[in-house]
């Protein structure tokens, strides 16, 4: 990302940045399990807003297991075909699924099944034997989560008891129950008795923080605590350019390439704006960052750093009118921040268009931050 060229943001490709970032992003790995009508597909539509299936190209890679993958899905879905209790295929289920991750398993981790969402429909009001056999095995593999779904047909003691029903097998926090009824989801009272943001939660922190960025991008996240997860963790992001600004920046560079922006920083900004899942053309994007962000930064740089930088940056020589690595890295930082908090601002309420917050608030928020210490897992 570092250029020893001037930088010219005319010439910048953000097409070819979308497509290169794409091709980067680390994918988790996630099997979808359960008897046939467990809910296996409610589950997946809930949770990533769309059905993955259906967007995704599928092929089968053993018997009885389809990989669902696509450049532009930031997972990998691997979907178990399922089976109807009591048939002869129930027999073959267990070997066909345990022999597929515990395969996996022995392959390089990007090849392992890194998280499992076990289903098991609640109407049934029972945990087979067979449930129990996999979510055991499975769980010497992998990150195991059971979901118990379409809660809605069953009371609070009946749910409890199928909850019951996993001592001893699996952690209490990885059970969750779950429903995609209408009636739950908007009632308050009720609402509080689905785990749909409390499965997210705990599969986002079952993942090596590599793959975190990948199953955030791809959530269909509307609740506060869902949006909040999501800026807090894309601190790793920011982080990772911060740490690029100060290394380019080890050799003292003018004033006038910190206000023209590096490509590291419009990187990171490209890198914000795919992570939230912005809906802008190319074209759009570069005109926000060229026209919306630049002219920002370049004037409060104007008359903050310039007038005030052996305050916020010590060791920056503003008389000589050059930076070095500490200062890059707070500019960075606070670029990154402002963007992030933007586009969570944005999620949360969609009355404002994405330009219209950065034109509004982006630079109040760069100066805010440009105060701050560039730190690794800050909540913005």
């Amino acid at each position: 990302m570092e250029s020893t060229k001037r930088f010219d943001f005319k010439d910048y490709d953000v097409k070819a940045e979308l497509e290169r970032l794409r091709g980067n992003v680390k994918k988790p790995n996630i099997l979808i399990a359960g008897a046939t009508g467990a809910g296996k597909s409610s589950v997946v539509n809930y949770v990533f807003g769309r059905d993955l299936t259906k967007v995704a190209a599928g092929e089968p890679v053993t018997r009885g297991i389809h990989q669902y993958t696509s450049d532009d899905i930031a997972v990998t879905l691997f979907d178990s075909e399922g089976y109807e209790i009591g048939s002869a295929r129930q027999q073959h289920y267990e070997e066909e699924v345990i022999g597929f991750v515990e395969n996996a398993k022995r392959q390089e981790a990007s090849k392992r099944i890194h998280l499992v969402w076990y289903t098991i429909n609640a109407a049934t009001k029972r945990v087979t034997p067979l449930d129990k056999a996999l979510i055991r095995r499975l769980r010497e593999s992998t990150a195991v989560a059971v979901l118990f779904t379409q809660i809605d047909q069953v009371d609070l003691d009946e749910l409890t008891a199928l909850r019951d029903e996993l001592n001893g097998i699996l952690p209490e926090d990885a059970i969750f129950q779950v429903s995609i009824s209408s009636e739950i989801l908007n009632n308050e009272t009720l609402r509080q008795y689905v785990d749909w943001e409390r499965l997210i939660v705990w599969s986002v922190e079952q993942l090596d923080a590599s793959l975190q960025e990948g199953l955030l991008m791809e959530i269909h996240a509307e609740s506060e605590t869902m949006l909040k997860l999501k800026r807090k963790k894309a601190n790793r992001i920011i982080s990772g350019y911060v740490a690029s600004a100060g290394t380019a920046a080890a050799v003292p560079l003018p004033f006038a390439d910190a206000v023209a922006l590096t490509p590291i920083q419009v990187t990171m900004s490209v890198h914000l704006f795919r992570y939230w899942g912005v809906k802008a053309s190319d074209d759009l994007l570069k005109t926000l960052i060229g026209s919306t962000i630049i002219p920002q930064i370049g004037r409060t740089l104007s008359k903050t750093i310039l007038l005030n930088v052996m305050k916020f940056f010590p060791g920056a020589n503003a008389a000589a009118g050059v930076i070095n690595a500490t200062v890059a890295s707070g500019i960075t930082w606070a670029i990154g921040l402002a963007i992030n908090e933007i586009a969570y601002r944005n999620a949360m309420d969609s009355s404002k268009s994405i330009e219209q917050l950065l034109n509004q608030e982006f630079g109040s928020l760069f100066e805010r931050y440009l105060k701050q210490k560039p730190k690794s897992d800050q909540p913005s």
